[in-house]
């Protein structure tokens, strides 16, 4: 069986916000399967997390600088808080 992941998962995998994500794919400068599960949630393969490795490689390639503390946890109260995201650390 096929392994899949939400967008939320494949942005904190690429290291980039989810606008980031979608601007991406919105973009449409590579082949990366609409596929939804039956929420409407876009559903990415290995192969789909494969080419938006390499896509994000050739931005970097091309002179595109990302933030390294875009996904770093945020602590509140003692306790980290993964989903919410620190543009500056």
């Amino acid at each position: 069986m096929a392994t899949y992941f939400t967008t939320g998962q494949v942005a904190r995998r690429l290291r980039v916000s989810i606008s980031t994500l979608k601007r991406w794919l919105t973009e449409k400068r590579h082949s990366v399967a609409d596929r939804r599960n039956q929420h409407g949630w876009r559903l990415f393969s290995e192969a789909d997390l494969d080419m938006l490795k390499e896509h994000k490689r050739k931005l970097k390639r091309n002179g595109k600088r990302f933030n390294e503390t875009t996904l770093i946890p945020i602590i509140i109260n003692g306790a980290v808080h993964p989903e919410k995201v620190s543009a500056h650390g």
